[in-house]
This record gives C-alpha cells, structure tokens and sequence, in this order.
C-alpha cells in the first residue's frame, strides 16, 4: 500500500532511524524525557519558557551550561551541513562545461 506522500515507511517503522522525535528543552537543552528543569511553583509545568518570563523563575548553572552546550552542538552541525552543501556545490559547478 501506497502513502498519499507517494512514500511509506516499513510496517513498526515511525520514521527515519535517526529521528528519536524527541526535541531538546528549550530552557536546559536536554530531551524533554531527561529535562533537568525544576517545576514551576505556580503552574507546575517544567521546562516552558512562559515561566521563567511570567511566574519569576530563574535559571540555574547547570540549566543555562546544558542550554549552551546544545546550543553549540546545534551550531556544529549547521556549519557541517553549510560546508557540505558549499562543497557540493563547487564540485556540481566543475562538472559540467
């Protein structure tokens, strides 16, 4: 059977094998299922930016340290893929006359 996409993936299979769906935290960098975030003493929510702006939560050491290293991580891999494509680019340009 088909997808409507024209794709599908194996049976069991969500997506692709890299993708844990899993999306950091976006207070400490960590996955959401290892978030180190404290809860929030007026909505016990934990993790949401929404209270460390509204409810006067503040970030620890170790949070805003986990946000810098995904941050950096991030970065990496953006500059990786940027080069990657600059290179292909190139050698795609010196193929063809």
């Amino acid at each position: 059977m088909s997808s409507i996409f024209g794709w599908s993936y194996p049976p069991g299979c969500s997506g692709p094998p890299d993708d844990d769906g899993v999306a950091p935290c976006e207070i400490c960098g960590e996955p959401i299922d290892n978030c180190i975030c404290p809860v929030c003493p007026v909505c016990g929510a934990f993790g949401d930016p929404d209270c460390y702006l509204v409810h006067g939560m503040r970030r620890t050491e170790e949070q805003k340290l986990g946000r810098a290293i995904t941050d950096r991580d991030n970065k990496a891999e953006i500059d990786a893929q940027n080069k990657f494509w600059d290179r292909y680019a190139e050698e795609k340009e010196g193929c063809w006359p």
